[in-house]
């Protein structure tokens, strides 16, 4: 895949849309920080996340100028709100078990993904996190 500018991807998205970092934020189901973030490029959105938003990019052609038509913000509300629910049904069918199992392969992989620029101490506190849970899950 090619390099993704993300901060210039989620701000051009944003603006088409119409919506303040705080409506695109609850749109896409983040905190108006995390969208923020997204923008200075303190933080990549995760894969799941980026996808979709390649996706409305993809879907929305680069051709158009401005602002989506009130029409083509209610079809992407639409989609988000399908995927979400869709995400939401799997993550509760999907046994805890093989939840650890794909935080620890995420956490494995965050470096060949390019995630360097994690805090340390972030990075520390997920690991922790998920270590305790674990440790619950398993006792």
């Amino acid at each position: 895949m090619a390099a993704v500018n993300i901060p210039a991807l989620v701000k051009s998205l944003r603006q088409r849309l119409g919506l303040t970092q705080e409506h695109f934020a609850h749109a896409v189901g983040v905190t108006f920080s995390t969208v923020n973030q997204w923008e200075t490029g303190r933080r990549r959105p995760q894969p799941f996340l980026l996808k979709r938003l390649l996706e409305m990019e993809a879907t929305s052609g680069k051709v158009s100028v401005g602002r989506l038509t009130k029409g083509e913000a209610q079809a992407y509300k639409k989609r988000w709100e399908i995927v979400n629910a869709a995400e939401i049904e799997e993550l509760a069918s999907t046994p805890v078990a093989d939840k650890f199992r794909q935080v620890a392969a995420l956490l494995a992989s965050a470096g060949k993904l390019g995630w360097t620029g994690t805090l340390a101490a972030e990075e520390e506190q997920v690991r922790d996190r998920w270590a305790r849970l674990r440790k619950e899950y398993h006792a």
